[in-house]
């Protein structure tokens, strides 16, 4: 239960003036959802709202999981009746609906279905319906994904994983860059352009598109982009170039 809590995951049926994940891919209930949250975000548009959500999601579902994969080789399934997401963003959860399982046996068969029912039958829901009602394009929403997964990776690296840990983390990930868009329920992966392992991920670190996090607030204003924003990264560049001049 800590470990659930350290993701912001909380055993509770209480929605907190936020939404079930069951009316999050409801459209009119997403566009309320999403007007609120521009609101409680400073967001300048139902976009950037919804962009600020799919990360945080991604965060609460899919980080969560596939950390719980590679650091204990468990997970929690999350079925979408079983969620709701707080106006606080916190993720509450019906604790009789949501159970643990492991990989002790036939890993690769269990890893399969615990992503499946991850992607396909909650995430990739959500996310469909925030492109439909925020117009954001899903290579951002996607990417977004990314982003989170990428964290996993890096806080698994950083916490010096044990052999066994380390083989799953590399393994996990390259089945998940080398998926079938089945996985996800759709017709192609859609995370693969984005999802880099092994040296990429050093070799390359910046984002292929904006996640909008600058228009938040006073953001652009200040000159505040997310850590691997490509905008940023091409100010700097030019920026270099004109020091040569």
């Amino acid at each position: 239960m800590k470990e659930l809590e350290e993701f912001s995951i909380f055993f509770d049926t209480d929605t907190r003036e936020g939404i079930a994940a069951v009316d999050l891919i409801k459209e009119e209930a997403c566009s309320s959802f999403l007007k609120q949250q521009m609101q409680l975000l400073h967001a300048p548009n139902i976009a950037a709202a919804a962009s600020m959500i799919s990360k945080r999601y991604a965060y609460l579902i899919a980080a969560s999981t596939v950390y719980s994969m590679i650091t204990y080789n468990q997970a929690l399934s999350l079925p979408l009746h079983a969620c709701s997401l707080s106006s606080s963003r916190s993720l509450f959860i019906q604790k009789e609906h949501c159970h643990w399982s492991n990989g002790e046996h036939e890993r690769e068969k269990w890893r399969e279905g615990v992503l499946h029912q991850l992607f396909a039958e909650h995430l990739t829901p959500v996310l469909n319906t925030l492109h439909r009602v925020s117009r954001l394009p899903a290579s951002i929403l996607w990417e977004n994904v990314v982003v989170r997964l990428h964290s996993v990776y890096r806080d698994v690296e950083k916490a010096d994983p044990d052999p066994w840990q380390r083989e799953r983390l590399i393994r996990d990930f390259a089945f998940l860059k080398g998926a079938p868009g089945s996985l996800f329920g759709l017709d192609q992966n859609p995370i693969a352009p984005y999802l880099k392992i092994g040296e990429e991920r050093t070799a390359s670190p910046c984002r292929k598109t904006c996640c909008l996090y600058y228009k938040l607030g006073d953001n652009k204003q200040n000159g505040v982009y997310c850590r691997v924003c490509p905008l940023s990264q091409k100010k700097e560049k030019r920026k270099n170039s004109r020091s040569y001049l």
